[in-house]
């Protein structure tokens, strides 16, 4: 438990200072967080016109189909934010930042997800806060409801910063050639939820649900919430596995970098 305490304090005080080196330039900080808001908006405008002129979507509501944007949003642009270090691994294993990093007495993992601390994705969180929010009064959701919308956001969270940690452990092998597949399933993974799984053809939703298990992250939470689980054609139980499924890729990510630092042999000179 002590050692737990030390990462948190250790992560706090690096990113405090990332913070104040970010506030030195405050109007361009101002101006890029507003900018992000803005593309966050314009990301769900298509929403409104798409059901302003047909009334729905496969049977979700513009509410609804909020509460799936903001449930994913809220996920990806925390991890976004505080994880920026490993959609730049690639490039720091070539300068040989990671020899600095494995000189430490602290874990790299912790190290590098505390290396840049994007401070503007905030208004991307509050954004998706504030969609949310209004989606959950419109729908009148109960607190049963919140918590697992709740619980969406909290395993999307865990399952992306397994996707971009997994990405950056391909990185010892590739040396940046993967990256693109990293923002395959980070970024085309948080539009793609956007939707409710069931719009797309058989075999994507096969992919996204057995496959890489996107639909785990806020597809099944909110049909939980909805009380829609058995009406899509699921069984009740599906939506409790979402928060094993997110673990575990976590899990799978930290065992494959923990591999990739094992075969390191530093970047040489």
């Amino acid at each position: 438990m002590h050692g737990v305490l030390s990462d948190l304090d250790l992560y706090a005080r690096l990113v405090s200072a990332s913070v104040r080196a970010q506030m030195q330039y405050r109007l361009n900080f101002v101006v890029r967080a507003f900018a992000d808001s803005l593309i966050v908006c314009s990301d769900f405008l298509p929403f409104y016109f798409l059901v302003r002129t047909f009334g729905g979507l496969q049977g979700w509501t513009i509410a609804e189909l909020a509460l799936l944007y903001g449930m994913v949003e809220t996920s990806w642009a925390t991890i976004e934010g505080t994880f920026w270090g490993f959609e730049h691994f690639g490039p720091y294993l070539i300068e040989g930042r990671v020899d600095r990093w494995l000189l430490r007495p602290r874990s790299v993992i912790l190290q590098v997800a505390a290396d840049w601390f994007e401070l503007r994705k905030v208004g991307r969180v509050a954004q998706a806060l504030l969609v949310l929010t209004i989606a959950a009064w419109v729908l009148r959701l109960d607190a049963r409801a919140m918590a697992w919308v709740i619980t969406g956001i909290a395993g999307g969270t865990v399952f992306f910063a397994g996707v971009i940690i997994l990405g950056a452990a391909t990185q010892f092998w590739t040396l940046g050639q993967t990256a693109e597949l990293q923002n395959m399933l980070t970024y085309g993974g948080s539009a793609t939820l956007t939707f409710p799984v069931s719009i797309y053809s058989t075999w994507f939703r096969r992919v996204v649900t057995y496959g890489v298990p996107l639909a785990f992250v806020n597809y099944f939470p909110a049909l939980a919430a909805l009380r829609r689980t058995n009406a899509a054609g699921w069984p009740s139980f599906v939506p409790w596995l979402s928060p094993v499924v997110c673990f575990a890729v976590l899990v799978a990510a930290r065992a494959v970098f923990g591999r990739g630092l094992r075969r390191y042999e530093s970047t040489g000179s």
